[in-house]
């Protein structure tokens, strides 16, 4: 992702946090007090989710659920595939997936019920399980422009890798050895789509022998200062390609039931959404009216 899209994402997250930050500052209290004192809440007016702030803040957070899709549009439709690059259309979906949610949260003012409590959970699953699907996304091996790489093609990488450490900073086999070690790669590849579970512990819990290992490595090879970003990159992309290659078919397996999950919770959301719209549009129950 170029720095422009860099840029944008940020400025837009930042928007985001600040937006938030200054409405729970600010109106935490109304959402806090019972339903029925509610009305005689001075922003009651302005919050409720039929005022004008309120209002608006629904419209907002719905379109950007809308505009979510336009990845999936993106992804699956020939003609759109030479717009931009896959993995930058996924994080503004990411974007749109999470700034959404908040602000439609806003907008029910924390009252649920009813069909439109419905979409409001199915919303908040299509979130979770987003994150979850990130997760498992970054996990397959893709080249830049988000074509999933052959394992033949990722296995030659990693050689490519593990040699150029040997060769630029004298590591030995045996040292390559822990690094693969550390990967976990045998457990991971024995559990199968358990092997998730296995990458998230690892994650979590390696540092301290990731550490251990990086400073034994230096002390038994002549690193140069300069060269220790590059020196600890590779390290690290080791460990990277060796787990993604173990989990490399339990990942596609998974990504396949995750699919199952996600998208009835997504279609489930625009279909009550609309339906939504349609009702408070009827009963003249639209913005700044």
């Amino acid at each position: 992702m170029n720095i422009i899209h860099k840029t944008i994402l940020a400025a837009l997250a930042v928007m985001m946090i600040i937006t938030s930050i200054w409405i729970i500052m600010n109106i935490s209290d109304y959402y806090l007090i019972p339903l029925n004192e509610r009305p005689h809440h001075p922003v009651h007016k302005l919050w409720k989710p039929s005022g004008t702030f309120g209002h608006g803040l629904g419209i907002i957070g719905g379109s950007m659920m809308l505009l979510m899709f336009i990845y999936s549009i993106r992804k699956r439709i020939r003609l759109f595939r030479k717009w931009g690059k896959l993995p930058t259309w996924l994080n503004y979906h990411i974007f749109l997936g999470i700034a959404g949610p908040i602000l439609v949260t806003f907008h029910t003012a924390l009252k649920f019920g009813g069909l439109v409590s419905i979409s409001y959970w199915s919303m908040i699953s299509v979130a979770l399980s987003g994150f979850i699907g990130r997760y498992i996304y970054i996990k397959i091996p893709r080249r830049v422009s988000g074509k999933e790489v052959n394992r033949k093609e990722f296995k030659e990488q990693l050689q490519s890798i593990i040699n150029q450490a040997k060769n630029d900073f004298g590591i030995s086999n045996h040292s390559i050895d822990k690094i693969l070690q550390l990967s976990g790669a045998e457990k991971i590849e024995r559990r199968g789509l358990l092997g998730i579970f296995t990458i998230v512990f690892m994650d979590l819990t390696n540092w301290i022998k990731w550490w251990n290992i990086k400073n034994e490595i230096k002390k038994s090879s002549s690193i140069p200062r300069r060269e220790m970003r590059w020196f600890k990159h590779s390290l690290r992309q080791i460990v990277k390609m060796d787990r993604q290659i173990a989990f490399w078919k339990a990942a596609h397996n998974l990504f396949h039931y995750w699919h199952v999950i996600h998208k009835p919770f997504a279609y489930t959301m625009i279909l009550i959404m609309f339906i939504h719209i349609i009702v408070a549009v009827y009963f003249g129950f639209t913005w700044i009216s």
